[in-house]
């Protein structure tokens, strides 16, 4: 059979083939999809003991440090690994912090100081800023530098710019710089990642353009980066008559959320709903002063509550030094949960327009990681969704802070749904690595996501406790801006205050629940659920019914839904039935019976 090319001869007959479907019949099928490549990374380089011993050369050929002289080009992925593992033994050497504080000090002259900035800005993901400083430092040409020059060639070799990687290799061996010392390759500590942005700012240079720059504290973050001490085991002494054995420690349930602590913003939202019960009381105002006694708030508590309040129109000011309730009351009570929807798009809409960024709401829900409302704009583009969130909970910030929430069998039993895949060559694919940073953040703390879900973007999230389910306020900047994520994520944390207080006001979240007890019992009759429906309708809910417990339909002649209440079950203690809402309906269509309408059967 005669072959031409893009031609093929069937029955006679020519049939002309195109680009695509040859592209399609050559493609590769992926044999491997669940392979964890970063747990096969690790078993590669972890050195075996038995063969150390044999075989030392060829230990150090296969575990030992690329060489210039010899490797070059170097593997991509061989030079990944080196520049980490150089950028840590860097910072963990014993006078890495007086170098740092020396390089503070000089006005950002100190040679060795540089190299080890440059090393932390790596870590953190500040890849060009690490850059600058490396360069800054190996143009001199001193022999205490070559290793900056030696940082500069696994750069550019990692990024596959091999031409400029040789230029380093001949500059290192006319130094006679050989490589050595321990090679470390463990996981950075998302926190020491997110510390380190937090003491860089960025300056923005017309010549040069932007260039990070040390803050004074930044020398107190390397303890975070050194590998934590060995664990000594303890003799256990046996229990005498004096002594007791301490009772075992209580599993969490399973499919518990994890005891998050007295979260700060919590604290404040439970004080703010207590400034709003009283505004409440007094539909006419209320001075400052008397608002703080009846609210049992000092006033260094209560100025920064109303500047909240007043912002998010949940108060306003009719006089100088007068409060009164807002409309933001009156949205909340709206039916069908639209009101809190509402309520929660503007708070979000707020938090991004302060913080710069586009913000998101997520919960986790029937074992799923749900994004549920958001807010962007021009200024502040979201995330590109590439590959989904439900699938990337180990790799963003939503996700590892909705997982942080959770017990730790919902954590196995999500990964095992879900396998941990490499996304960019920062993302944590190891669980184990994953669940030791998740349990090591302080109740409340902000997560963060340092180029692990795309490589073009930076994100971080802060727990929104709402009651037995986890919750997530989040927001995301592009790479660029990694220099603004400490400041906006302060402005985020701050914006978790209305979100937390719209949840207590709508029910969500019990307003006296002890942080860290039992769950409540969603369906118990609640004073905050009553209020709830004393908002919504201003009559009484069963005029005209035989029984309370009967089902009824209940409407305004001014209203656009009836609202319809299923039987009342026989209960102890009494069960609360919330309505079903019908809508949308022409105002006036229903028979009225002094303006209520009560259909009983």
């Amino acid at each position: 059979m005669r072959r031409r090319e893009g031609m093929e001869e069937r029955g006679g007959d020519a049939i002309r083939r195109s680009l695509a479907e040859f592209l399609t019949r050559a493609g590769v099928r992926d044999r491997y999809p669940h392979y964890d490549l970063g747990a096969a990374e690790a078993r590669l380089l972890r050195p075996s003991r038995g063969r150390a011993a044999a075989a030392p050369s060829r230990r150090r050929a296969a575990y030992g440090w690329s060489d210039p002289a010899r490797d070059c080009p170097l593997d991509s992925e061989r030079a990944r690994r080196d520049l980490k593992a150089v950028c840590l033994a860097a910072v963990c050497t014993p006078k890495a912090e007086a170098q740092l504080s020396a390089f503070i000090e000089s006005g950002h002259t100190e040679l060795a100081g540089a190299v080890v900035f440059g090393c932390l800005l790596h870590l953190a993901g500040l890849r060009e800023g690490a850059r600058f400083w490396w360069q800054f430092a190996a143009g001199s040409g001193r022999a205490r530098t070559a290793s900056a020059a030696y940082c500069l060639f696994l750069d550019h070799s990692r990024r596959g710019e091999h031409h400029d990687a040789r230029f380093w290799a001949r500059e290192l061996g006319r130094r006679g710089y050989r490589p050595g010392g321990r090679r470390d390759l463990r996981e950075v500590r998302l926190c020491a990642q997110a510390t380190v942005l937090r003491h860089v700012e960025q300056l923005d240079d017309p010549d040069l353009g932007p260039v990070p720059l040390p803050r004074p504290g930044l020398p107190s973050v390397l303890d975070a980066f050194r590998p934590p001490p060995p664990v000594v085991a303890q003799p256990v002494e046996p229990a005498g008559p004096q002594r007791r054995a301490a009772p075992p420690a209580r599993a969490p349930r399973q499919g518990a959320v994890r005891p998050p602590g007295t979260s700060e913003a919590l604290a404040q939202a439970r004080r703010a709903l207590a400034v709003v019960r009283v505004l409440e009381k007094h539909p006419l105002g209320v001075r400052a002063a008397q608002l703080g006694r009846e609210s049992g708030l000092a006033e260094a508590e209560l100025r920064p509550l109303l500047v909240m309040l007043c912002e998010e129109e949940y108060a306003y000011r009719p006089g100088a030094g007068v409060y009164a309730r807002g409309p933001a009351l009156d949205r909340l009570a709206a039916p069908g949960g639209a009101g809190l929807a509402g309520q929660l798009q503007r708070t979000l809409a707020l938090a991004r327009d302060s913080a710069g960024a586009a913000v998101y709401l997520s919960r986790y829900a029937e074992g799923e990681v749900r994004l549920t409302q958001m807010a962007d704009g021009p200024a502040a583009p979201p995330v590109r969704e590439w590959v989904d969130f439900r699938a990337a909970a180990h790799a963003s910030a939503v996700g590892k802070c909705l997982l942080a929430q959770l017990d730790h069998d919902r954590r196995r039993d999500h990964v095992a749904r879900y396998r941990p895949a490499r996304l960019t060559p920062r993302t944590i694919t190891d669980s184990r690595v994953l669940f030791s940073a998740l349990d090591g953040l302080a109740p409340g703390a902000p997560v963060y996501d340092l180029r692990e879900y795309s490589p073009g973007v930076v994100c971080s999230a802060v727990p929104i406790a709402t009651g037995d389910s986890a919750g997530s306020l989040a927001l995301s900047l592009p790479a660029t801006h990694a220099h603004r994520l400490p400041e906006a994520t302060l402005a985020l944390r701050r914006k978790a205050v209305p979100v937390l207080l719209a949840l207590l006001l709508s029910g969500a979240i019990p307003p006296d629940a002890a942080p860290g007890g039992p769950a409540p019992d969603p369906s118990r009759t609640t004073p905050e659920t009553l209020r709830h429906l004393r908002m919504l309708f201003r009559t009484p809910l069963t005029r005209g019914a035989a029984s309370p417990a009967d089902p009824h339909l209940v409407s305004d002649t001014a209203a656009e839904a009836a609202y319809f209440f299923a039987p009342l079950p026989e209960s102890d203690p009494p069960r609360l039935s919330l309505p079903r809402t019908f809508a949308p309906l022409t105002p006036g269509s229903l028979p009225t019976a002094d303006r209520l309408l009560v259909l009983s059967t």
